[in-house]
């Protein structure tokens, strides 16, 4: 299967012919997969009438494309089975959109994950690229992360709850180690959000409402992040 001028191997493929059916039936789209230079791996753009265009980066190495192109193919799944989306609310604050991206992928990119595993894909150069970004984060945090119910702080905890979660423990390990070093009432933080993740889950549309909130609730963000449950069209 080639994507993007690239050959990324036939692991993905039964997935690809499965989602794009799906597409064009259930919502009426055409799928079509282009190369970008945006600032993440991959990006989903479902404004074009007709169309969900799947942008890859053109510069993700051939070997990781399939890991790249199958997380983007699971969100669209996940649209398809009506998993839940954080949209903004009320109040509008400085970072709002990254700490709802932030919210959004602590519970739906392990869902993604675990679909993905049984196919096993390459996704070494993703993992070293998260590890070396949250160095580099973690590096340059100040202290104001480490003060409760400020977004510095809420956005950290997120992303420590997301490696948490998903991160090779090999990897994480050191990494937790610096965090409780120089930010530990952060550490701290993440870990709850961590262990409400994992008490509610992410096997249904359900499991990933519950974990949504309650991680927003407990981080005070519900002024800009409420919870579309796609089921019903109820926001939360």
């Amino acid at each position: 299967m080639k994507v993007i001028g690239k050959e990324v191997g036939e692991a993905i493929a039964p997935m690809f012919t499965e989602i794009e059916p799906r597409l064009r039936v259930e919502a009426g789209r055409i799928l079509r997969v282009e190369p970008f230079e945006g600032g993440a791996l991959s990006d989903i753009d479902w404004d074009e009438p007709g169309a969900v265009v799947v942008s890859l980066h053109s510069g993700v190495p051939t070997h990781a494309l399939a890991h790249v192109l199958g997380v983007a193919l699971q969100h669209l799944r996940q649209t398809l089975d009506h998993y839940p989306d954080v949209v903004p609310g009320a109040a509008q604050v400085e970072g709002e959109q990254m700490l709802r991206h932030a919210l959004r992928e602590l519970v739906l990119a392990p869902e993604a994950e675990e679909r993905l595993a049984p196919l096993g894909l390459d996704m070494r150069w993703e993992v070293e690229q998260r590890h070396q970004g949250m160095k580099d984060l973690l590096r340059q945090a100040s202290k104001e992360w480490d003060e409760p119910l400020t977004p510095n702080h809420a956005f950290g905890a997120l992303l420590y709850a997301r490696f948490a979660l998903d991160h090779p423990e090999d990897l994480w390990t050191a990494l937790r180690k610096e965090f409780n070093r120089k930010l530990p009432a952060l550490a701290a933080t993440g870990e709850g959000m961590a262990q409400l993740v994992r008490e509610q889950g992410w096997a249904t549309p359900g499991a990933c409402i519950e974990s949504l909130i309650a991680v927003r609730d407990e981080l005070g963000m519900r002024d800009i992040a409420l919870v579309e449950d796609r089921r019903t069209g109820a926001v939360l």
